[in-house]
C-alpha cells in the first residue's frame, strides 16, 4: 500500500531512521500484490510457541483463502523485532498490521500511530465476543488492538516430587508454598539428592520473566505498580514490603538457588515447582520422557489480599496512517478470528472469546481442545481472578519500569539490596518516565 514516507510519528521519541536490513525494514507498504490486488505489510515475530514457520503457513493460508488482499509477512526475532517495528514506524515506513504485547504500548495510542478496531471493520457486535480481559487493549473507551490469545502466572509443579515427599496436592496459599517448598528442600537434601522446593522464573536463565513474576507477587500482596491515575509509581509500600521480603525469604533459606534455570531444573527434577505464563507448557512438554506424566499446573497460590497474576499474550495492531485500513482489518479479522484463535490452543494460548458468543464450529472446537487436557482447568481458574487493571496500570512507563524492575527486584530478592533501597529505587526510575508522559 502506499503511504506518505514522511517521519510522522515524532511523538514517539524514537530513532527516526529504518534499520535497513533485509529482515528489519522492508521498504514499506507501497503499490499493490500480485493481479493489482492491495497488499498488506505484516511485521510479526513468530508467536507461535515452538514452531516458528506456523506464522508463514498462516499468512500463507490467508493468501490462498481469498482474492481480495495480498498479505507480505516480515518476520522479525524477538530480541529486537520491537525496537525494528518502532525505528520503522517512527520513519513513516512500517508495516501496515503488526504483532503487539497486550495491553498495548502508550506511546503509539497518544500519538495516534494506531487505528481503533472501529476503523478496521469491527462492529459492536464483533467486540463484544471477547473476553473481559480484552479491555487491557482500549484507550480512551474504544479498542485498539485485536486480542489473539491471552497468557496468565500459573504454577507449574512435578507431582513425582511433591509425592515423593508427601504432599498429595499442590500448595494453594503463600504460606502452603513456603512450607511445602522447605520441606521438599530440606528432606531431598538430607537423603543426598537435592532438589530444590521453588524457583521463581526470572532469577534464573531469563530476568525478563522477573517482571511477570515480581507483578503477580506484588498483586497477590495488594499491590498497585502506579496511583489509581496512572500519574505516580506505588511499588514503594507496605505491600511491595510484603511481596519482596516472601520472596526473599526463600534464598534467605536456601529454599531456591541462585542462578538456577526454573524452567531447566523443573525438567531434570532438581527443582519441584515455579511460576510463569502457561505458554511454558510448551516447553515442558518438548523434554519428552524428562517431563512425561510428571507434572501438572495450578493455579497460582494465594497472597494475603489474592490470587491474582499478571496478563500477557499478543494482539494485532493496524497503522492509522495505512492508505488501506479496510483491507488491514479483514486481514487481522482472519489472523484473530475464533476459528484461528481456537488453534493457538495447541500452544496452550488462552482463547480471548466468550465460548458462549462465538459461531458454533468455534466453540464445538474450543470445548473440544479444553475437554482433551486437563492442565485448562486450573489455567482457565487462574483466568478468571484476573482483571485488566493491572495491565492496564503497566502501559504506563512500562519500559522503565521493566528495566527497572529486572534490576531491582532481582537485586532485593537475592540480598544484594535492601528491600526498602530496592522498591524506592523502581519508583524514583519510574516516576522520572511518568512525569515525561505527562
Amino acid at each position: 500500500m502506499a503511504r506518505s514516507r514522511r517521519p510522522w510519528l515524532l511523538a514517539l521519541s524514537l530513532a527516526s531512521a529504518c534499520v535497513m536490513t533485509a529482515s528489519a525494514c522492508a521498504p514499506g507498504a507501497g503499490g499493490s500484490g500480485a493481479g493489482g490486488k492491495p497488499t498488506v505489510e505484516f511485521w510479526s515475530m513468530p508467536f507461535w510457541i515452538g514452531q516458528d514457520d506456523k506464522v508463514k503457513e498462516l499468512v500463507d493460508e490467508f493468501n490462498k483463502s481469498q482474492n481480495e488482499v495480498k498479505v507480505n509477512l516480515t518476520l522479525l526475532e524477538w530480541k529486537d523485532g520491537r525496537d525494528k517495528i518502532k525505528q520503522a514506524t517512527a520513519a513513516g515506513n512500517g508495516p501496515d498490521v503488526w504483532l503487539m504485547n497486550n495491553g498495548l504500548e502508550l506511546d503509539y495510542l497518544k500519538a495516534g500511530a494506531i487505528a481503533p478496531l472501529d476503523k478496521l471493520g469491527y462492529t459492536t457486535a464483533d467486540t463484544e465476543k471477547f473476553l473481559d480481559l480484552a479491555d487491557v487493549n482500549k484507550y480512551e473507551d474504544k479498542f485498539y488492538g485485536a486480542p489473539l490469545y491471552f497468557d496468565v502466572g500459573v504454577m507449574l509443579y512435578r507431582t513425582d516430587i511433591l509425592k515423593k515427599y508427601g504432599f498429595s496436592k499442590p500448595p494453594a496459599t503463600w504460606d502452603e508454598l513456603k512450607s511445602t517448598s522447605s520441606a521438599i528442600t530440606t528432606k531431598s537434601a538430607a537423603a543426598g539428592d537435592k532438589v530444590h522446593g521453588w524457583q521463581f522464573k526470572g532469577m534464573d536463565d531469563h530476568v525478563n520473566a522477573i517482571n511477570s513474576t515480581w507483578e503477580s507477587f506484588l498483586c497477590q500482596a495488594g499491590g498497585s505498580l502506579t496511583s489509581s491515575d496512572y500519574s505516580e509509581s506505588a511499588q514503594d509500600s507496605e505491600a511491595g514490603r510484603t511481596a519482596m521480603n516472601y520472596m526473599r525469604s526463600f534464598y534467605d533459606d536456601k529454599t531456591s538457588p541462585v542462578g538456577t534455570s526454573a524452567l531447566n531444573g523443573f525438567i531434570d527434577g532438581k527443582v519441584a515447582m515455579f511460576p510463569f505464563f502457561q505458554s511454558v507448557i510448551a516447553g515442558v512438554e518438548a523434554a519428552g520422557a524428562k517431563t512425561k506424566g510428571k507434572w501438572a499446573v495450578a493455579p497460582m497460590p494465594e497472597g494475603p489480599k489474592s490470587g491474582c497474576s499478571m496478563v500477557g499474550g499478543h494482539s494485532l495492531v493496524a497503522s492509522s496512517k495505512s492508505d488501506d485500513l479496510k483491507s488491514a482489518g479483514a486481514f487481522m479479522k482472519w489472523l484473530a478470528s475464533p476459528e484461528r484463535s481456537v488453534r493457538y490452543m495447541d500452544f496452550h494460548a488462552i482463547y480471548p472469546y466468550d465460548s458462549q458468543q462465538v459461531d458454533p464450529a468455534s466453540k464445538k472446537a474450543y470445548e473440544a481442545k479444553i475437554a482433551g487436557a486437563p492442565q485448562w482447568i486450573p489455567i482457565l481458574q487462574q483466568l478468571g481472578r484476573n482483571s485488566p487493571e493491572l495491565v492496564l496500570q503497566d502501559r504506563h512507563a512500562w519500559a522503565t519500569r521493566w528495566e527497572a524492575q529486572k534490576s531491582s527486584v532481582v537485586a532485593g530478592v537475592n540480598g544484594q539490596m535492601s528491600v526498602d533501597d530496592a522498591l524506592k529505587s523502581i519508583d524514583d526510575q519510574v516516576d522520572k518516565a511518568l512525569s515525561a508522559e505527562k
